[in-house]
């Protein structure tokens, strides 16, 4: 009785499945209620970009596990072949860097002539568990992001962010605060000159002028073009001041063709280059706290306490990409009573030949939108427990805007969750806490809990 039972529900189903409307284009046969079997056969492609892991090979998997841990990294991304900058920065590994080059798919296939480098071939890339790699275009400039996650769990304490044609003038990377082999931080405050903060002067501070430059009046890629005549925008006094812990971003400038915007090469005449500050300070400058001035990917050092900060957009341009984390991560950094740094020249800036009208037309966020993001982030709060949330928070303020787009705040999302899964610790915030400083005259100055901390 049961088994007929079964037999009339099976019957029934059928009848009903067959009744059933069948999609137009399926291929399903309608003649009859017995169904049909299914065929496995292909009926749609795969494109190759579609493969996580397509090419990936023996050596790609085993690389991933044998790489050397170091606490001092270099990181590059480039599509060029090896270049006299990366060659020379090669060289940096015999003092203890280690060093990577993160691939593109439009880039060579090996890098193995160049000294001591590790380089994440695409196939190694597509081999790597971080989860911005699902949230990170091929042919961009934010691939260096996969390399920052890479020198992360692989032991970084401090990491030099570079590119392919900023060449060393002498083999090391000075580091404030650190011994002169840049291995050990050295105990006690370190020596500053700042910019004095006077009451009428604007949120932003062009540092370039205050370095003495061959070329004459000059501003940094990424600044407000509002800001670049007559708003009293540079040559802000400069005194002695001392900081009770090195800067978490250091900015080198660069000599010859220094990181400058398309306006300035279209309308002035390069080379150029820095002098250094006047004589009788200390020759890096910090910014102090609530004043913005945009740093670059080229030639920065980044302390550990500020790695969360290095992520780079990837829904803007590349020449739009740092400029916009340094003017986020310096609003975050101060949080952290923490500043960025200027120091005098010490790379050549190797740039190849450039068309400087799709320059111009490839910086156009930077000249229409600058003045916009200083004027938000000068106003913006939070009252978040956790940097991890401001940070977050941030990012979704910034595509709110239109400043980029869902895409980051997805990346910076899964930036988060990376650097928590390797480990990386978050620094604690620090409202309220002074960067104190002296003054020439040997006085220290500062006021608790002050909104615009002296340094």
């Amino acid at each position: 009785m049961a088994l007929l039972a079964f037999a009339r529900v099976v019957v029934a189903l059928s009848v009903a499945a067959a009744a059933l409307p069948v999609p137009a284009g399926s291929g399903k046969s309608v003649s009859g209620v017995s169904g049909s079997r299914f065929s496995g056969d292909v009926i749609r492609d795969v494109p190759r970009e579609m493969l996580a892991f397509a090419g990936t090979r023996r050596s790609d998997l085993k690389a991933t596990r044998d790489t050397k841990h170091c606490e001092r990294w270099i990181v590059v991304t480039s599509i060029f072949q090896p270049s006299p900058a990366t060659r020379m920065l090669g060289e940096m590994t015999r003092q203890g860097w280690c060093y990577v080059v993160v691939a593109d798919m439009n880039g060579p296939s090996e890098y193995d002539d160049v000294e001591g480098v590790i380089y994440l071939t695409v196939e190694r890339q597509r081999a790597l568990h971080f989860q911005i790699m699902d949230h990170t275009p091929w042919r961009h400039f934010g691939r260096k992001n996969i390399g920052f996650l890479f020198a992360i769990a692989h032991g970084a304490k401090v990491i030099y962010d570079t590119d392919d044609d900023n060449r060393l003038k002498v083999h090391q990377i000075p580091i404030l605060g650190f011994d002169k082999a840049s291995e050990v931080r050295l105990p006690g405050p370190v020596n500053v000159t700042r910019p004095a903060v006077t009451p009428g002067k604007p949120p932003v501070f062009n540092a370039y002028p205050s370095f003495n430059p061959t070329c004459g009046h000059i501003w940094p890629r990424g600044f407000p073009l509002d800001h670049v005549v007559g708003h009293g925008a540079e040559n802000w006094t400069l005194s002695h001041g001392m900081l009770d812990r090195p800067p978490a971003v250091q900015q080198f400038l660069a000599d010859q063709d220094p990181d400058v915007d398309a306006v300035f090469r279209l309308t002035r005449q390069l080379p150029c280059s820095f002098d250094g500050l006047p004589a009788g300070l200390p020759e890096v400058m910090a910014i102090p706290q609530q004043v913005f001035l945009p740093y670059n990917a080229q030639a920065t050092v980044h302390l550990h306490e500020a790695f969360w900060g290095l992520l780079l957009p990837v829904t803007v341009h590349g020449r739009v990409s740092d400029i916009w984390r340094a003017y986020l991560t310096q609003k975050l950094l101060w949080d952290i009573g923490q500043v960025i740094s200027f120091a005098p020249a010490h790379v050549v800036h190797d740039r190849v030949a450039h068309d400087y009208l799709k320059d111009f037309q490839s910086e156009g966020d930077l000249y229409l939108k600058s003045a916009a993001m200083v004027g938000f982030l000068a106003k913006w709060t939070s009252d978040a427990p956790t940097l991890v949330e401001r940070l977050e928070q941030l990012w979704a303020a910034l595509y709110s805007r239109g400043f980029v787009e869902e895409g980051d705040l997805r990346l910076a999302q899964a930036w988060i969750r990376d650097l928590l899964a390797i480990g990386y610790e978050f620094p604690d915030l620090q409202l309220g806490k002074i960067m104190w400083a002296s003054d020439s005259d040997g006085v220290r100055r500062g006021t608790a809990g002050s909104e615009k901390p002296e340094l």
